[in-house]
Order: C-alpha cells, then sequence, then structure tokens
C-alpha cells in the first residue's frame, strides 16, 4: 500500500470537504472543549488577584481563539465536524473523541442523535494533574475518550479491538480496563514546542494499538503538535493530520522529523 501520510495546514470544515466518502478506516481525534469560552458566564476574578498562581508559579488558563465559541456556534461547529468525520471514515471503522466536562456529553449526544454505536467510554486519570485553584470545585483530574463505531447499533459490526495487544499493555498483562492512569504530557516530549492540550504519547499509543491494524488510515482533524500522526508514524500507519495554527503545525512537523 501506497503511504500518503502528511500533515496538511488549513481548516479542517474546509480540508475534509476535499476528501473521499469513505476514504479512512479510523479518525483519533481531539476537537477544542471550549474551555475558553466565557460567553454569557462570570468571569472568575481569582486569577488576576493571585500573584502566587500568575506570577510566582507562572499558571496560564487556556485562553485560545481556536477554542472559544458561543454555546451555539460551539454546537454547531461539532455537529459539522463529525458529520464530515462520518462521511470521511469507513463503515464499521473507529471514531474515538477526546473531551472532559466541557463538551464530551454534546459529543455524546451528537453520536446517540446519529445513532452511531458507543463501545466504551475511556476515562484518562491523570495522576499529576494540576490542583484547582479556585478552591470552589474539585480538582479536575481526568479526560474522557469515546469510542463509536460508525454505523448504527443495529448495523454494527467487526469492528477492530486488539484485544490481546492491550493486554500486553498492561503492568499484569490482565484485561486492560477502560479506566487508564497515565501520568499528563512530560516535558521530553514538548521540546519542539508546547500545546496547551497536547496528550501523552502513552495515551494515543493504546488508542491507536488497540483500535486500529498496521498500514490503515488514521485522520486527526485537530492534529495539534501531532501526537497522533507521531504515533501512527512509529506503529506502521497512515495518517492524516490537519491543523490550522501555523506554529503548532511546525511543532508536529519538527517532531516527525525527529522521529528516533
Amino acid at each position: 500500500m501506497k503511504n500518503e501520510s502528511k500533515i496538511i495546514l488549513g481548516d479542517c470544515l474546509k480540508k475534509m470537504k476535499e476528501i473521499k466518502t469513505n476514504s479512512f478506516d479510523h479518525c483519533i481525534t481531539d476537537p477544542p472543549y471550549n474551555i475558553s469560552n466565557y460567553s454569557g458566564k462570570k468571569k472568575i476574578g481569582w486569577y488576576d488577584s493571585n500573584p502566587t498562581w500568575k506570577d510566582d508559579k507562572k499558571f496560564v488558563k487556556i485562553d485560545e481563539k481556536w477554542d472559544s465559541f458561543t454555546d451555539d456556534d460551539y454546537f454547531n461547529f461539532t455537529m459539522e465536524w463529525m458529520n464530515e468525520i462520518f462521511r470521511i471514515v469507513k463503515p464499521n471503522g473507529n471514531i474515538l473523541i477526546f473531551g472532559t466536562y466541557h463538551n464530551i456529553y454534546k459529543i455524546g449526544y451528537i453520536l446517540s442523535k446519529e445513532d452511531k454505536r458507543i463501545i466504551n467510554s475511556i476515562i484518562w486519570y491523570k495522576r499529576n494533574a494540576f490542583p484547582n485553584i479556585t478552591l470552589r470545585m474539585l480538582c479536575e483530574s481526568t479526560e474522557q475518550i469515546i469510542w463509536s463505531v460508525n454505523n448504527t447499533n443495529k448495523k454494527a459490526k467487526n469492528w477492530i479491538f486488539n484485544y490481546k495487544e492491550m493486554k500486553e499493555l498492561t503492568h499484569n498483562k490482565k484485561q486492560m480496563r477502560n479506566m487508564w492512569d497515565i501520568p499528563m504530557t512530560s516535558i521530553s516530549e514538548k521540546r519542539f514546542g508546547k500545546h496547551p492540550s497536547q496528550k501523552p504519547v502513552e495515551v494515543i499509543e493504546r488508542l491507536v494499538k488497540g483500535c486500529t491494524n498496521k498500514n490503515q488510515k488514521i485522520i486527526d482533524p485537530f492534529s495539534g503538535s501531532g501526537t497522533v500522526p507521531l504515533v501512527c508514524a512509529l506503529n506502521k500507519r497512515q495518517y492524516l493530520g490537519i491543523e490550522k495554527d501555523k506554529e503548532y503545525h511546525k511543532i508536529s512537523v519538527n517532531r516527525l522529523k525527529n522521529l528516533k
């Protein structure tokens, strides 16, 4: 099979419309969560008034234009890119989407509305998660990954799950559970540049090894700093990453150039 793997610079909504229907085997992606959205919400004053976190510890909130929508715009945006993925990914291909409480319920609703078969909800426990500094809520220490199949509940069949390989990745060589205790992304994985929501290689590696096969084609429409393409390259999968931010695109290209 000819390897046409690449990361392209551009808006995923525009780029995906140029891709042929049923041309990819799977999708693994980490879309915007809309964490930066304060539209219609009360701003919290603790950040500007707390020099310990802002100045001394250099804590930076996620506050990115690409992650800021009104609630209605975010839902419409999510519907649009997910419908493109439903078109692009082959029937019974795996679709794995990251999220937190900010967006994961919207994604789950859309999957249910479109009658897509949901296989698992994976919980990634970040044992070294940053503490909650507002002191007004529990420390958010998890992210979720919805694993769905690109077919209806009645027709979904023969989806890929490499059970034995996932079992080998566990510390005790027993059945892989849906609770993954993996630290946040290490500094060494950010040596070519930082992305505010970069995922650890270990988390992505489990998804790639467990839910795809060698030489298959995986699309990531929000490739960020390129972790999904990187892991695909390391594990003999083909990939297409789409990223609209020039800085992040450059980081991902440099990571792939330095695979060793």
